[in-house]
């Protein structure tokens, strides 16, 4: 008994025992040697595979060498040595065999007597039967004969020729043959003179005194074909020989040397190569006639491995193979031991043509297996060690655990057979849900067998092949994942499909061609006929019709009425009275060649010049060439002559020939056969022509062809021509052919002068070619012949196949990704058992493709009667169809089967998150996205998560409730304002809930609804610092798209998740440094612009300043023609109620940051710009600004409400250019309006301040001071800052706040369709109403703005130096009739003429916006 081992041991031969002869009586050793890593092998001898016993006549030497001492008639055998290591296996060497000399009394072939004239040729075969090969000498009336004369030559192989021969060589002669064991002679053989001389005169048909025969000689080897022939024709000449390979002329001149001609005729080949194995003929021809002599050359190749067995380990359960090829001529005879003995096949061992397979392996499979390979050339042997090591479900690594503990999966549930068939088993289980699972292992075996067979598998289904029918199998299934195989199976038995109870295969099929029309089919009955044989089914085809079954009741069969030099493939069934059985092996032959049986077609016969003809033809039609056509005969003679005139024998390639050295202006008669080796088909009927009076004239072009024939074809066009008119007389050289699709000679080509039919190639189907034919000589091309031809519509030949198509084709559905087929084969009976190297082809696309007519198909081959297929999409319909492949032959494809795959979770998340503001609702969004793009099933529903913390585990993120899966949206409520949150998606189906889609970051708007929006996660916020910063996000910002993962895309180019499967590195990189480069050059060009137009701009304002430097304003009169700037306002300007408890006053208060674009719904809404008015609308804030919504959530002073947003208040400047410096913004805000319930977090208060709508639009003088309102200069501490509030107690007070340049590149504010008060009126008590009608609830946003100086003003010292004395700014009261005022127009209002009135109003503003910094410095950046 063999242990198991964990390592290879090297047991092999350094020499194997050869083939010897020996004479008997002699002593010979056989030698072997073998080399051993586990020490000296025990060493058995072995003939015909039986121990040989050990005795004095046998002797075995220590090194494993057999000695026989006495060698007689008994020692006559297959020697073998076999050596073995005990508890590691064996080796067996190749076969030796040993022969004894002798000399067989018979020869194989004698000299014949032989009849000749002087001068012709003499040649004798001599070949003996013995071992070794005998020797051979020659004797010539009982002298030994030497090759001193010339004319005598003696060949090696025995043959004897003599060239030519002389009077005195006509005697008696006989050969001898010798060797080790003796000599023996031939019979006398006569060389005699033939005096019948009637026959010179009328010419003699060549023939032959030597043929050559088959050969088969090794490769490297030298052989010689002999022939030899005689025949004088009418002019005395001796044939001539050639030599034909396959039908075609051999040309000795391009052999190099390696062939050439020996003696009278024969054929030398040195240094054989596979190539020159083949078909050889000797043609002898003469003026009356040619004969031809075949032979086959059949080259053996000693056998050698191509691929040789490698040493295998593996574990228990598996399977094994071991690859062995080999070639050889003839094909080497491959079969297989183990340790020395026959390999038994079984349904667990196969051995198939190029490896053997052991399936569910035991510890008693490991040793030594051999792979032997024998021809008649000898035999060799390869080794390969097999070491089964034992297959435990332990741990599968230590390495991997889960939290530092062995998490094993769970048992496969829910284990099932799906299909059952006589042969295979289709197994399917749940799949495991908490998704730990990596694969299954199958195991299974037959109940009574040691063996176990077992498969991994990742998909919960697998197929088990190779069953036997009517057998209960086990099978078990574990799961495993990185850690360990589960610790408990699912297990079943199965029952695989009764068989059928029919006969084995008929044995010893035998099939041998008798002639060209019949073969013998002969054969045994079965081994197992399982019950009483009926009859047999013979069938039979060849390779150019449909099969055919007759039905026998005997173990033979002559077939009779077969067609001559075909490809015949048999096979037989044995039938009882269950049905066919199983098929015997399929067996080849082919008939006999024959004559062929029609004449070569197309021949013509034209007249070349005066003393030659050319004759044209075509073989004959293929199914009456009966064989190989060797070549074509020629019998030509003048018209009236009485004798049968002369021969001419061509190639069998050939298709023209000129007959030359003809009479002048005579008429000849041709007629033209084809050839075979077995002889001469039919004669064409006699084609006639006449040899020219002179010869041609060359000083003219020739005229046209007189004929132009066409044959068209799909791509193809057949063109043939006859010659210009003879009795013109003139030189043809060649001919132009010319061609073009609707238009002539867009391609031309030359041919010379014997060519009269060609093919175009290469054409389109269906199109009009216009062809033309010229002929030329020297003198130049000649006239024109035109013809057109219209190619046929292409069509797709289907050959005739004689295989049927498999029937019954079904499939079922295993999972989202798995169907299973299984189909019938009725060509292999009902056992449904495979025998021979068929196999199957099966084809399937998608159903949707199918519609379309589109064949895109996927394959799979497969050697059994199902096939499972894999890796399909879920929920998808698939359409099959299965072939059958066997050598040559296909079948056409079966009928169509669909089916559709189970549904799957969805592989894909959700696309294009986008989040939409909800419209007067600042706590909702509304959330849009796309479906999957693998939805992998009917989407049920969407689940919408969302957080404000992304660093929360996802189960604690707030899930919005279950959608229908037709819906794209959903809104969310209730969240907090001015908030970042962070959203994502998940579809689910039947089958379960997919992946999450990207994040999507959203901060809500304001309370009054500006602001919020979007945010890219990628753009850099601005810190306190003024560094930038990533947001604090919980997923990498590269994984995160913004605007639904619209930067994004999935594996298949649909946006969506992100992906390796992108652009390339390389391209990306040349793409960013494109729009880098772009970008810097873009904002290069804007900083110029800019720069050159605020430099215009000062120098404008400066020539303004030096105008006003010259013409200083005196008094009110001087100040006439300058028309201050005219304030408006909304007369809907809200205002709050001052509560008692809190400041009386009110305030301006100002803010720059910048108005959403969300505020407003469509560019629609915008009024249009009206230059004739000198109106500018102020843009809200653009995206510019968007970085302010990463700022940390600003808390807001005591006192302070969150205002709604307002309408804009407006300040049209009459009679002034269109300013370009910061436009100042004023808003009223009650000081002291803060929200007790802020703190307390009600709904509906908002946090942040409101915007300013008011513009107030002036322009700097060239020599004021420019103050922002954050920059204001600290007093010194001795100088106390002026108490801006005690300025106007009890008022209300004006802050007045620069807003953003006008050409900033934003668009202005939409102009309020409310009636607007002028601000610039004179009289306070007017003043007192442009606030009336103002709603309480609603209180303008912040801006933070930068103070401009009216130009009106005069120059004085800074408005921090020292307090300035303001004009008292009117209490805004909250009722005022809805009247509007405009400048110019309303008579009740007059505009003030003085600039010193509005320069005390900028000074109490200016101080007022100290407290706007003391309050803005809080919550925003400057």
């Amino acid at each position: 008994m063999l242990t198991a081992t964990t390592s290879f041991t090297e047991l092999t031969f350094l020499e194997e025992p050869s083939d010897l002869v020996v004479s008997r009586g002699n002593a010979v050793t056989l030698h072997c040697s073998i080399q051993s890593e586990a020490g000296m092998p025990n060493v058995v001898w072995m003939k015909d595979g039986k121990p040989l016993g050990l005795d004095d006549q046998n002797i075995l030497w220590p090194n494993g060498s057999l000695h026989i001492t006495n060698v007689d008639g008994s020692n006559r055998g297959l020697y073998q040595c076999m050596a073995t290591l005990p508890q590691t296996g064996a080796i067996i060497s190749r076969f030796a065999s040993l022969h004894t000399a002798y000399l067989s009394r018979n020869f194989i072939r004698e000299p014949q007597d032989l009849k000749i004239y002087l001068q012709e040729v003499a040649m004798f075969e001599c070949e003996g039967d013995g071992l070794p090969a005998p020797n051979v000498t020659w004797y010539k009336d009982n002298s030994l004969l030497r090759d001193f004369k010339p004319n005598i030559l003696v060949y090696p192989d025995g043959v004897l020729e003599i060239n030519p021969v002389e009077f005195s060589d006509f005697g008696t002669y006989y050969c001898q043959v010798e060797n080790t064991e003796r000599a023996r002679s031939s019979r006398l053989a006569k060389l005699e003179q033939n005096g019948n001389t009637d026959s010179f005169d009328d010419g003699t048909a060549p023939w032959f005194v030597a043929t050559p025969r088959d050969t088969s000689i090794p490769e490297g080897s030298s052989t010689i074909l002999f022939c030899g022939a005689n025949g004088f024709d009418t002019l005395r000449k001796k044939p001539e020989i050639t030599w034909l390979k396959d039908g075609e002329t051999i040309i000795f001149n391009s052999t190099q040397g390696r062939l050439k001609l020996k003696g009278a005729g024969s054929l030398q080949i040195f240094n054989v190569q596979p190539f020159d194995a083949g078909t050889y003929s000797c043609r002898s021809n003469n003026l009356e006639d040619s004969i031809d002599a075949e032979a086959t050359l059949t080259v053996l190749v000693r056998p050698h491995f191509e691929t040789k067995p490698q040493s295998v380990m593996a574990y228990e359960k598996t399977e094994a193979i071991f690859n062995c090829k080999l070639k050889g001529s003839p094909a080497p005879e491959v079969r297989w031991t183990k340790d020395g003995l026959p390999l038994q096949e079984s349904n667990y061992i196969i051995e198939n043509e190029d490896h053997l397979r052991i399936m569910g392996l035991v510890t008693s499979d490991s040793g030594y297996y051999q792979c032997h390979g024998s021809n008649e050339l000898g035999s060799i042997q390869a080794i390969a060690q097999l070491v089964v090591l034992p297959n435990t479900l332990a741990t599968l690594t230590d390495r991997y655990s889960y939290g530092g503990q062995r998490s094993p999966p769970s048992k496969p549930t829910g284990l099932a057979a799906a299909i059952v068939s006589k042969r295979f088993i289709t197994l399917r289980w749940d799949k495991d849900g908490d998704g730990g699972t990596t694969g299954y292992t199958v195991f299974w075996r037959e109940q009574g067998s040691l063996r176990e067979r077992m498969l991994n598998t990742t998909q919960p289904e697998a197929t088990l092949q190779r069953l036997n029918p009517d057998s209960r199998y086990q099978i078990q299934v574990r799961a495993f994942n990185s850690v360990q195989y589960s610790w408990s199976y699912a297990s079943m038995e199965v029952d695989t499909e009764k068989d059928v109870a029919v006969p084995s295969p008929p044995v010893n099929i035998r099939v041998t061609p008798q002639s060209p029309e019949s073969i013998l089919v002969t054969w045994d009955p079965p081994l197992q006929p399982k019950g009483q044989i009926l009859k047999y089914l013979l069938s039979y085809e060849d390779s150019h019709g449909s099969p055919k079954q007759i039905e026998v009741l005997d173990t033979r069969k002559l077939l009779t009425g077969l067609m001559a030099f075909r490809t015949y493939t048999i096979r037989v069934v044995a039938v009882n009275e269950n049905g066919e059985g199983m098929s015997t092996r399929e067996m080849t032959t082919k008939t006999y060649s024959d004559k062929p049986s029609e004449p070569p077609q197309n021949a013509t016969l034209e007249t070349a010049s005066s003393t030659s003809l050319i004759v044209r033809w075509e073989p004959p039609p293929r199914e009456h060439q009966n064989g190989k056509i060797t070549g074509y005969k020629i019998r030509y003679k003048m018209k009236g002559a009485s004798r049968n005139g002369a021969t001419v024998t061509t190639d069998g390639n050939r298709r023209l020939y000129a007959l030359t050295n003809l009479e002048k202006m005579t008429e000849y008669q041709v007629r033209i056969s084809a050839l075979t080796v077995n002889g001469s088909g039919p004669l064409t009927p006699k084609l006639k022509a006449t040899t020219y009076e002179d010869d041609l004239d060359e000083s003219r072009v020739p005229d046209a062809p007189r004929t132009v024939t066409v044959t068209p074809h799909a791509t193809s066009i057949r063109v043939s021509w006859t010659t210009p008119p003879p009795e013109k007389k003139i030189v043809v050289r060649g001919y132009v052919l010319g061609w073009g699709k609707g238009v002539p000679d867009s391609k031309k080509k030359v041919l010379g002068p014997d060519t009269q039919i060609y093919t175009i190639e290469n054409l389109i189907p269906s199109s009009e070619y216009v062809i033309t034919v010229r002929a030329m000589n020297n003198k130049g091309e000649g006239l024109t012949r035109y013809t057109t031809a219209i190619t046929t519509k292409e069509s797709v030949e289907e050959r005739l196949i004689p295989l049927f198509p498999p029937v019954g084709l079904k499939t079922m559905v295993l999972s989202s990704s798995t169907i299973v087929l299984t189909w019938t084969d009725t060509s292999i009976g009902p056992s449904q058992k495979l025998l021979d190297n068929r196999y199957y082809t099966v084809r399937y696309r998608l159903a949707t493709e199918a519609e379309n007519d589109n064949n895109r198909y996927w394959y799979l081959n497969s050697t059994d009667l199902n096939a499972h297929i894999d890796h399909l999409r879920p929920n998808t319909k698939y359409e099959f169809d299965v072939k059958i492949t066997k050598g040559r032959s296909v079948s056409p494809w079966s009928m169509k089967e669909s089916n559709k795959t189970m549904e799957d979770v969805p592989a894909t998340a959700p696309v294009d998150l986008t989040p939409v503001p909800k419209k007067n609702d600042p706590r909702a969004v509304i959330m849009n996205w796309q479906p999957p793009a693998k939805p992998n099933g009917q989407i049920t529903g969407y689940l919408v998560f969302y957080t404000t913390d992304p660093k929360q585990d996802l189960r604690e993120w707030v899930v919005d409730g279950v959608l229908e899966g037709d819906e794209l949206s959903a809104t969310i409520k209730r969240l907090t304002p001015s908030t970042t949150y962070y959203f994502k998606v998940q579809a689910r189906n039947s089958k379960g809930y997919g992946p999450l889609s990207e994040t999507v970051i959203y901060k809500t708007p304001q309370a009054d609804g500006s602001g919020g929006g979007q945010i890219d996660p990628e753009y850099p916020r601005i810190s306190p610092g003024g560094k930038g910063t990533m947001p604090d996000l919980s997923e990498d910002p590269k994984k995160t798209s913004v605007g639904g993962n619209g930067n994004s895309r999935d594996s298949e180019g649909r946006r969506g998740s992100n992906s390796e499967s992108g652009l390339p590195t390389g391209i990306m990189n040349i793409i960013i440094a494109s729009v880098v480069g772009a970008a810097f050059c873009v904002i290069i060009i804007v900083i110029a612009v800019i720069y050159c137009k605020r430099r215009d701009n000062e120098q404008r304002l400066k020539r303004q300043a030096q105008q006003n430097q010259q013409s200083p304003v005196k008094g009110k009169g001087q100040g006439r023609d300058l028309k201050p700037p005219d304030l408006w306002i909304h007369d809907n300007m809200e205002m709050k109620n001052i509560d008692k408890g809190q400041r009386s006053e009110s305030t301006l208060t100002m803010s720059t940051t910048r108005r959403s674009s969300n505020d407003y719904r469509s560019m629609d809404d915008l009024p249009p710009y009206h230059e004739d008015r000198n109106e500018m609308y102020y843009q809200s804030p653009s995206d510019h600004d968007e970085r302010e919504r990463f700022l940390p959530p600003r808390q807001p002073g005591p006192g302070i409400i969150r205002p709604k947003a307002t309408k804009p208040l407006m300040i049209p400047v009459d009679a002034q250019p269109p300013p370009r410096e910061p436009i100042a913004m004023v808003t009223a805000l009650p000081n002291g309006a803060l929200n007790p319930n802020l703190d307390r977090g009600e709904p509906g208060v908002m946090s942040r301040p409101g915007f300013p709508r008011t513009q107030y639009n002036m322009q700097y003088t060239s020599g004021g001071p420019r103050v922002n309102a954050g920059d204001l200069p600290q007093p010194p501490p001795s100088q106390k800052p002026p108490d801006c509030h005690s300025l106007g107690q009890g008022q209300p007070m004006a802050v007045i706040a620069p807003g953003q340049h006008e050409f900033d590149g934003h668009r202005s504010l939409p102009r309020g369709n409310r009636p607007m008060r002028s601000f610039t009126s004179p009289n306070p008590h007017n003043q007192s109403n442009l606030f009336s009608g103002v709603h309480h609830h609603s209180t303008p946003k912040h801006q933070i703005v930068k103070p401009q100086q009216s130009p009106y003003k005069k120059a004085g010292p800074p408005l921090t130096s020292a307090p300035i004395k303001p004009r008292a700014i009117p209490v805004i009261k909250p009722k005022a009739p809805d009247v509007v005022l405009k400048a110019g127009v309303d008579p009740d209002i007059q505009k003030s003429e003085s600039t010193e009135e509005l320069s005390a109003e900028m000074a109490n503003l200016d101080c007022l916006m100290k407290d706007l910094n003391a309050i803005t410095q809080q919550n925003f950046e400057v």
